[in-house]
């Protein structure tokens, strides 16, 4: 460890919890974890986790929670235990800034060190994949908001080979982190082409494939932030946010991925619908918002229904998860709301249903998503006080009722379900939840009966796992 990285750890060491915002986690090969508790038999697999890991250079610091370099966590269930490893993405980004002690590429909130004639070449994109894992295929892949896959080994974790996505056929800058992987292997996503007109094209790529194909598009005069979309009988739903690219600044500027976008409240936002099998775009009006992710999708009828959790500011969001603000666990200021909107044809307006949950990471059955409506949903809760992530949810969405498991004065990240084999109700299956409390030695994961969230087992994982965003099961 070097100096800067062990002055950043020990800053804030004794704040517990708040250690998973340092940099200082280690590759391990293989490590047993203590269980305290009873698994389930049925539970055989792997939990992989992903997220930043390293903040901290020699001669150089990321800003922003989003920025830190991709570290993969694996626990394997296999009947004998639970077991544990961790390795750094060997991304270029990665790569090119460990080898010179400093960012090498803008990152998400941390502005872009190329000179000025290096921006004029062209646009300067990071691969660090540190949000999403996905299957594809009888691959695995790594994402960010870049147009790059990361392929890795979802057992040793070692990375592959890097797939650049935008060609002069399809062009892309942006692309969403949640892509999804349909039945039949393919890996469906939304790219975004920045210029005097933006176009977000909805494409598919074939297991195997190095050439993305193109479904649809829309097009619009500036690009909305798109972090997520949402799948639904046959369409893919995406939502256009009030939070603006600004295509010039994004080519020829050093600012950071989170300072090219401006709020621009007065466009308002929209919901669009994309046919997957071809055919017209619908499009939907509803007031100004910001969003990461969506709940589900699902056809009512002939309506469409979009559940989804909203901020009133984008840029507030950005800033609230800044290092600066997270090392000092200050409240947040921009709070998530679930919202349900029925997307009537023929109607120009959006009909939302506010339901009354500060939820966000949220997670449902996952053979639901794009095929039929899950009757319940889990999620990262934030406190009435704005305290970050402290609690783990239940959302019943037919009744409303919200349920609640929570460590005291701890960090609660994403819920992942993990469906029992076998099982056809929503609820049937367990979560696994990525804790770090005050007084841990290292991170916990509980394991929750996904019905009563009543806690089962608690895994104590060999160190401490910083604060990532999503995970994958691999039941392989």
């Amino acid at each position: 460890m070097n100096d800067s990285t062990r002055e950043a750890t020990t800053s804030t060491a004794k704040r517990s919890r708040l250690r998973g915002f340092d940099s200082g986690a280690r590759e391990i090969d293989e490590a047993s974890l203590l269980v305290e508790g009873d698994l389930p038999a049925w539970l055989r697999g792997a939990l992989l986790l992903n997220g930043p890991a390293l903040w901290e250079l020699p001669n150089g610091k990321l800003q922003h929670w989003f920025d830190g370099y991709a570290m993969q966590h694996r626990l394997r269930f296999d009947g004998a235990g639970v077991r544990y490893r961790s390795r750094f993405v060997q991304s270029d980004s990665y790569r090119r800034s460990t080898t010179a002690g400093a960012p090498a590429y803008g990152e998400f909130g941390s502005d872009n060190p190329a000179s000025l004639w290096s921006r004029l070449r062209g646009p300067q994109a990071t691969d660090n994949p540190a949000v999403v894992m996905a299957p594809h295929g009888e691959r695995w892949l790594a994402v960010t908001e870049t147009p790059h896959l990361t392929y890795f080994d979802p057992d040793t974790l070692a990375t592959q080979e890097r797939l650049d996505l935008a060609t002069p056929a399809l062009p892309m800058h942006l692309m969403a982190a949640h892509g999804f992987t349909l039945a039949d292997g393919n890996y469906l996503n939304v790219g975004t082409q920045l210029g005097p007109k933006c176009r977000q094209t909805l494409f598919r790529l074939p297991p195997g494939a190095t050439q993305p194909v193109r479904l649809g598009e829309i097009a619009m005069p500036k690009a909305g932030y798109t972090h997520a979309f949402a799948l639904a009988a046959g369409h893919a739903i995406v939502w256009e946010c009030a939070l603006r690219t600004q295509p010039l600044s994004f080519r020829f500027s050093a600012k950071s991925f989170k300072d090219n976008f401006r709020w621009e409240p007065e466009g308002g936002s929209s919901i669009h619908a994309l046919p997957l099998a071809g055919g017209a775009v619908r499009s939907w009006r509803i007031p100004p918002m910001f969003a990461f992710h969506a709940t589900q999708a699902f056809a009512d009828g002939a309506d469409l229904v979009l559940e989804i959790s909203i901020y009133d500011d984008g840029h507030l969001v950005f800033d609230d998860l800044t290092l600066e603000r997270r090392r000092q666990n200050l409240p947040l200021r921009a709070l998530p709301r679930l919202v349900r909107y029925r997307l009537r044809d023929g109607s120009r307006d959006a009909e939302p249903e506010p339901l009354g949950v500060a939820l966000e990471l949220q997670q449902v059955h996952p053979d639901r998503l794009g095929r039929d409506r899950a009757s319940v949903c889990w999620g990262s809760g934030v406190g009435p006080q704005g305290e970050f992530n402290d609690r783990t949810l239940r959302v019943d969405l037919d009744s409303g009722a919200v349920s609640t498991w929570q460590r005291p004065n701890a960090v609660q990240l994403e819920p992942l379900f993990v469906p029992r084999p076998g099982g056809s109700a929503d609820d049937d299956g367990v979560l696994l939840v990525p804790t770090l409390a005050d007084g841990d030695a290292a991170s916990v994961i509980g394991v929750l009966d996904a019905r009563s969230m009543a806690c089962l087992a608690q895994l104590h994982a060999p160190q401490v796992i910083p604060f990532g965003f999503h995970a994958a099961f691999d039941a392989g």
